[in-house]
């Protein structure tokens, strides 16, 4: 006869194998009318919990997971070397893996961990949809920290930057410099920052009279490709008096880009990012940028793994929102009265 498998009991009781697995483990994330159905399920099924691989499971193994979306962006690189620190201070190693900002591949490097069996898993979910399913699948069977992204209805800790603070600083300075005409150059809102920084510019733009209109908002990734070729879009839509970009790695590509096209910044047109990565401060650049608290970001989350492996069942998850702060540089530092003629609409 067959062994009756925790799929089974999920099948019977008509609910996830997540919440099967959350019933059996003992969890109190259930509602009683749920877990009275699962265990119904498994006693007419005859289920029994395999003690030994519980155990297994049970072991510590001095093993945190991290999953971001992509090592290319400088911003995720610096992050995970400053957690990497912060966690190696609590005696347990960091084992980094990248989604490559696919969901499919990010439910595959998460399912890796939790077959290695880490202790905790922390991840910047690539989609604020497609990424919550595996999110309720991990966090059934080890505590879960979201990173600077996150997954919508999963209810986890988290940890990352008040987006909406970030932007609308950005704009109430491009205001505060005369500002009435400008763009929006940023990433589709497929995850939950570059949805609220995309949000937060036109909402701002809004209260503040400035024309942000549809044809103004040119969407695409937070890569230096991409604004590259948007430069060339919003050449030819007509300069307006400002770029916002939704990170500072598509603020490098529009500088590149109008560069090659003979534009010149600040003189025709201000620029501003989000993250202040390295390359943000270079003399040469000088972008105007929020700046992400990286290091109290990282303390935040080794925070909340200390608390966990310490703590375990004990733990009350936690939502910490970081202010970000403006830093202000060449490339949207212009008086008015030096302003050149208007090449805008």
């Amino acid at each position: 006869m067959a062994r009756t498998t925790i799929e089974d009991v999920a099948r019977l009781a008509g609910v996830s194998t997540a919440t099967v697995s959350r019933v059996l483990s003992g969890s109190a994330s259930v509602s009683p009318e749920t877990r009275s159905r699962v265990n119904a399920a498994a006693s007419e099924l005859g289920y029994r919990v395999n003690a030994a691989a519980r155990a297994l499971r049970r072991d510590r193994t001095s093993t945190v997971g991290i999953v971001v979306p992509e090592l290319a962006n400088p911003f995720f690189t610096a992050l995970v070397e400053q957690l990497e620190q912060q966690v190696q201070g609590l005696g347990l190693s960091l084992h980094l893996s990248s989604s490559r900002n696919d969901p499919v591949l990010e439910t595959e490097r998460v399912r890796s961990f939790l077959a290695a069996r880490v202790e905790v898993l922390i991840i910047t979910p690539c989609h604020v949809e497609l990424s919550a399913p595996v999110l309720d699948e991990a966090r059934a069977h080890v505590p879960v920290i979201q990173l600077d992204q996150f997954a919508d209805g999963v209810e986890t800790d988290w940890v990352g930057v008040a987006e909406d603070i970030g932007m609308r600083l950005v704009m109430e300075h491009l205001a505060a410099q005369g500002v009435k005409r400008v763009s929006y150059v940023g990433a589709h809102p497929s995850d939950s920052s570059s949805r609220a920084r995309h949000q937060v510019a036109r909402q701002t733009a809004r209260e503040l009279g400035m024309e942000l209109p549809d044809d103004r908002v040119l969407l695409g990734t937070f890569s230096a490709e991409w604004g590259r070729r948007a430069a060339s879009q919003t050449v030819g839509r007509k300069l307006p008096q400002a770029v916002a970009c939704g990170a500072d790695v598509v603020a490098l590509g529009i500088l590149e880009g109008f560069d090659a096209l003979g534009i010149r910044v600040p003189d025709d047109v201000l620029v501003t990012g989000f993250d202040d990565i390295p390359l943000s401060s270079h003399p040469r650049l000088s972008i105007t940028t929020v700046r992400q608290p990286i290091d109290e970001i990282a303390q935040a989350a080794a925070a909340m793994v200390g608390d966990i492996v310490n703590r375990g069942a004990d733990h009350t998850a936690q939502r910490i929102a970081l202010p970000p702060e403006l830093v202000v540089r060449d490339s949207s530092r212009r008086r008015l009265a030096q302003n050149p003629p208007s090449r805008g609409i």
